[in-house]
């Protein structure tokens, strides 16, 4: 495995997802993924502006949290709007900055 496979897993990104995304080919994705070719440059800021949106959204999301009436047992289900650059199709990064707003509300309770 890469560090290009490790980012895509946290995104949660498929393949042909990250194909579609990065203008590039299911199969340089799958290169990339399982050997230790790197992508070239472009690829890596794509997916940096990427991780950038995922932090971005769940720092919104958690803000946006009513913390004055937040109970350690409402993390589970608690619903958090995720800001307009997070209103893609693709469910991976949405699940991404989804988790990191909870973690960001359970810090609440430590």
């Amino acid at each position: 495995m890469s560090n290009f496979s490790d980012v895509m897993d946290y995104l949660g990104l498929s393949q042909d997802e990250a194909a579609s995304v990065l203008n590039t080919s299911a199969e340089e994705i799958v290169r990339w993924r399982n050997t230790n070719e790197a992508p070239p440059l472009h690829i890596w800021q794509s997916l940096v502006q990427m991780l950038d949106d995922v932090r971005r959204s769940a720092e919104e999301a958690a803000k946006s949290a009513d913390l004055d009436h937040l109970e350690a047992s409402d993390l589970n289900k608690v619903t958090l709007a995720m800001p307009s650059q997070m209103s893609s199709d693709l469910a991976g990064p949405k699940r991404a900055a989804t988790a990191l707003a909870v973690a960001t509300l359970a810090r609440v309770f430590v």
